[in-house]
């Protein structure tokens, strides 16, 4: 059996996913689909809009087969330890043979040669960089340039080809594609990579219009107390009916501004020291979040205040996450040196993804947890990052409306949602 691999946020799960998941099983051949997806605090640096649970059971419902979760750790990191971790975690199944993603691009080979680049980054290229970061560009566009000169003084890429490199190292899913492939690279992966041109609305696009609409339209829509019901027509009916359910509740939406009050205590508390050591805290930016901190009354003014051409939104956000949840830079490291995550938590599945779970039984690299009460960590690696995931969740519930809904010790209450098929 082929079997497919996606790494997903489903934030949440809409009309454009369900087609990525189609596609994805149409251009790989493969007969099911695995999903590693994000928990509670995302790689853009956001809490999710609603609990994995609920977003795992979204993705069952509309063609995949078995959701497992990304550890905290990895979730909410950068794009290169994101990818890292998430990967890892489909090798670590033993049973994936096929990794799809969309990207702006939408073909392999530009995408893989770039990747191994910046694998093996040559001399002449790591020249060219340092000569950008030197001029004062900022990394992404150093690097950028750097790529398209070292691709054209080998007479790799024409006039033209060189313009549409420039355009794919803007994009921010080919940015997460060069990421999986540069990964896929480096462990020596036998998973195949696949890609294709994402039909769904521009990334960052805050429209609802016709069946498509990207998740963060989705999330602004919620944000700005619209009425729910405009979301029928962009997202499957079960992913309708789940998130309608958790709205009516009060659990959901959750945003960062939840998190204002303890987010500006923290930074309020904090010295340089407690920040240095947070993880992807350095360059000094410790320094504008305390100030910002004591001088901002909300998440907006604080972004406002702390952002600069090189301190992005999505960067401020993400280091605030890692605040909250105190990530550490040693923990994040140590992970990372001794081959990622440490286990494989299932959120979700049905009766094909029961059989690829007995499969995973006897071919997975690591644990395998369907119910927490019943695992225990086999070192202080698997401990530390398991706490995160229970922190996480903790935190998290701080932010849905509806207090009198009980959350003490969920991730102990809660046991992977079984749908049958």
């Amino acid at each position: 059996m082929k079997v497919l691999g996606v790494v997903t946020e489903y934030n949440p799960f809409h009309n454009g996913h369900k087609y990525h998941i189609e596609k994805s099983k149409e251009i790989s051949g493969c007969d099911a689909a695995i999903a590693v997806m994000s928990g509670h605090f995302l790689q853009r640096g956001e809490p999710a809009l609603l609990d994995k649970w609920r977003r795992a059971e979204m993705a069952v419902h509309s063609g995949v087969d078995l959701v497992i979760e990304i550890p905290t750790v990895y979730a909410c990191a950068t794009a290169e330890f994101f990818s890292y971790g998430s990967l890892q975690l489909l090798q670590g199944t033993g049973i994936v043979t096929d990794l799809s993603f969309g990207s702006e691009h939408g073909e392999l080979p530009l995408l893989e040669h770039i990747a191994q680049i910046l694998v093996e980054s040559p001399k002449q290229y790591e020249y060219y960089l340092k000569a950008g970061l030197d001029r004062g560009s900022l990394f992404p566009a150093a690097r950028s340039e750097a790529l398209a000169l070292y691709i054209k003084e080998r007479n790799e890429l024409d006039e033209s080809r060189s313009l549409e490199l420039n355009q794919v190292l803007k994009s921010p899913n080919n940015i997460l594609a060069i990421e999986y492939l540069k990964t896929l690279i480096r462990t020596d992966s036998s998973i195949t990579p696949h890609t294709f041109r994402r039909r769904s609305a521009p990334y960052h696009d805050r429209k609802i219009r016709g069946s498509i609409a990207s998740a963060t339209a989705i999330r602004e829509h919620l944000l700005s107390g619209e009425n729910i019901s405009t979301l029928a027509g962009v997202l499957p009916e079960a992913s309708y009916n789940i998130l309608s359910d958790a709205v009516r509740e009060g659990s959901a939406p959750v945003f960062i501004h939840d998190f204002q009050d303890v987010l500006l205590g923290l930074l309020r508390r904090s010295t340089p020291r407690d920040l240095q050591n947070i993880f992807d805290v350095n360059e000094g930016i410790e320094n504008r979040l305390l100030d910002g901190g004591k001088k901002s009354a909300s998440i907006e003014e604080l972004l406002e205040n702390v952002k600069t051409k090189r301190y992005t939104y999505t960067r401020i956000q993400r280091i605030l996450m890692h605040l909250l949840l105190n990530l550490q830079k040693k923990d994040l490291l140590s992970y990372n040196q001794s081959g990622g995550p440490r286990y494989l938590r299932v959120l979700a599945f049905n009766d094909r993804g029961r059989l690829l779970l007995k499969k995973m039984k006897r071919k997975s690299t690591l644990p395998l947890i369907t119910n927490l009460k019943h695992y225990q960590p086999e070192n202080p690696l698997e401990k530390s990052m398991l706490e995160y995931d229970l922190r996480g969740t903790d935190l998290f519930a701080l932010g849905m409306t509806n207090s009198k809904i009980n959350t003490y010790n969920l991730e102990y209450k809660k046991r992977p949602h079984y749908i049958k098929t």
